[in-house]
């Protein structure tokens, strides 16, 4: 690789922090898959087994968005910078795998995969071996994409990045891309034509990141409990119930394990679940009923689920919650735009709210509605608010990867964290796709955040008049168990039309249980909030 005008720009705080994170080995990949279904028409002339196959889609994504031709210089100092690849090999990125059981055989789009318990255990064996999969981030672009044929009409598409390069919003925006040149090579009639492997980069620029310097003021009152924290011994800080994050943990607070790091033995865990259609709409009816979204009704399942699985010592008063948040509204960019836009906000959840109800089944309770609610406006107002942001916070660390060190052998920063994409519209071709789209977008709940669902637009070309051959009909998205994070991560994907399709995430050893415990509190955990998920009641 010639290192000729291959500088592009340092890195902003915000991608310091993720810089580090990954240098050190704390958090590796982001995964967003999906399955794409082509009718059996195209089917007859697609090979999914094919590297081939799906080598012009990625070329096209990879023209389209800067982000995945790039590299990280220096990631061990403080000022590490991005310079731009001047060549991609296909073959570093993109693999097929194909399970070594009976051949996939032929069926209608979206009835061939057969037991959904079974496929959602490949997917989560998949997904693990991706969200800890190591990336060479100062030689190769930090991502990669891995296909699984199902059947002869239908494949799992699997899209694994570095939080360097991109959040949760962009992974849809890799989708939409890869779904575009998978339609556009059948329409164009280039399926048997094998387009070259190598591929050479021209020259770009990196767009800006979010955290610019001035964009993120940062008041003298929401800065003065952190920098005392840190400047204060520890007692002292303690004593004046200072703290050096935004988090507002206590002792009452259930954080898991203290924060450890093991080097090579680091192991991310993925327990997957689905929510049907029907459900979802009762949630996001009773939702909308009780003035909450819906990613305030998951934090409030997630909250019940732990009360009765996670412990019954009296000792636990609370728990905090962080969601992730898109901050691209606050700056009036695309919700789909790509890059790192990610922010968050925290909640605190007693714990003795509803246990009454919950000993007896019964629905949620009137204080868990006024809570969704509340937390609902409260990462609203977050996402479209740009001064006091925790984000804003980092500039003032003088070593944001001693900061993180610094993390290990202390407390976890909150009890979980839910991540919602709310809803994508995997595009059935008909010609009012983004009528009905738009008129729905506003019941979709919070995504990464609580922006709204962008107008999907299935860009270059439409044909109205009739069905298209491929389309995406569920996602599924994952994230490692963080070194430094929560215990326990909840991710929720959904396609319009189909299921709510989420995982929960964890490091092995973060949930404060002996290991061999960990699967049966976690399936504990999963089994309740679908169960309450699902008997939510609209009427």
């Amino acid at each position: 690789m010639s290192r000729e005008n291959l500088f592009l720009r340092y890195a902003s705080p915000s991608e310091r922090r993720m810089i580090s994170r990954e240098d050190l080995g704390f958090y590796s990949n982001i995964v967003v898959g999906s399955i794409y279904d082509f009718d059996e028409g195209s089917a007859n002339d697609i090979d999914l087994q094919g590297l081939q196959t799906f080598v012009g889609p990625l070329r096209h994504c990879i023209a389209q968005f800067p982000y995945l031709k790039i590299v990280t210089r220096d990631a061990s100092t403080e000022k590490p910078f991005f310079e731009r690849a001047t060549s991609l090999n296909i073959q570093q990125h993109l693999s097929v795998v194909v399970d070594g059981g009976p051949t996939p055989t032929a069926g209608n789009p979206g009835d061939g995969d057969g037991d959904d318990d079974d496929d959602h255990r490949r997917m989560e064996k998949l997904l693990e071996s991706l969200v800890d999969k190591p990336n060479s981030i100062a030689s190769t672009p930090p991502w990669r994409v891995v296909v699984r044929p199902i059947t002869p009409a239908r494949c799992f598409v699997a899209f694994a990045f570095s939080h360097i390069i991109g959040d949760g919003p962009a992974a849809l925006a890799f989708h939409r891309a890869f779904l575009d040149g998978l339609r556009q090579q059948q329409k164009t009639g280039l399926l048997h034509v094998n387009p070259p492997l190598a591929m050479p980069v021209s020259e770009f620029t990196l767009p800006d990141p979010f955290d610019v310097p001035g964009r993120l003021p940062i008041s003298w009152s929401f800065l003065l409990g952190p920098l005392l924290a840190v400047l204060l011994p520890k007692f002292v800080a303690g004593w004046l119930g200072l703290q050096a994050n935004a988090a507002k943990v206590n002792e009452g607070t259930w954080t898991g394990s203290d924060v450890f790091f093991e080097p090579g033995a680091q192991r991310s865990r993925v327990k997957m679940f689905a929510i049907n259609e029907a459900a979802v709409s009762n949630a996001l009816k009773a939702s909308r009923d009780h003035g909450t979204k819906l990613t305030g009704t998951v934090h409030q399942l997630v909250v019940r689920a732990l009360r009765k699985h996670v412990t019954d010592d009296k000792a636990i008063t609370n728990f905090v919650s962080q969601t992730a948040i898109s901050m691209r509204s606050s700056i009036g960019v695309p919700g789909e735009e790509w890059g790192n836009y990610a922010s968050g906000c925290y909640g605190t959840h007693p714990a003795n709210v509803g246990k009454n109800d919950e000993a007896t089944n019964e629905r949620l309770p009137d204080q868990m509605w006024e809570n969704a609610s509340s937390l609902s406006k409260a990462i609203a107002e977050r996402a479209v608010q740009l001064q006091d942001q925790p984000l804003g916070l980092l500039r003032y660390a003088p070593s944001i990867r001693k900061w993180i060190l610094g993390k290990v052998g202390g407390r976890r920063d909150c009890s979980y964290e839910v991540s919602n994409l709310t809803s994508f519209d995997g595009g059935s071709g008909h010609a009012n796709t983004n009528v009905k789209h738009k008129e729905e977008k506003n019941e979709e709940g919070a995504g990464v955040g609580e922006e709204e669902t962008t107008s999907c637009r299935l860009t270059n070309y439409r044909n109205k008049s009739s069905i298209c051959s491929c389309r995406i009909t569920k996602m599924v998205f994952a994230q490692p168990g963080g070194v430094v994070s929560a215990p326990l991560a909840f991710n929720l994907v959904s396609v319009r039309g189909g299921p709510l399709v989420g995982t929960i995430t964890w490091g092995q050893g973060a949930l404060g249980v002996p290991i061999e415990s960990e699967d049966a509190l976690v399936e504990g955990i999963r089994q309740s909030f679908v169960d309450d998920f699902a008997a939510i009641d609209s009427s």
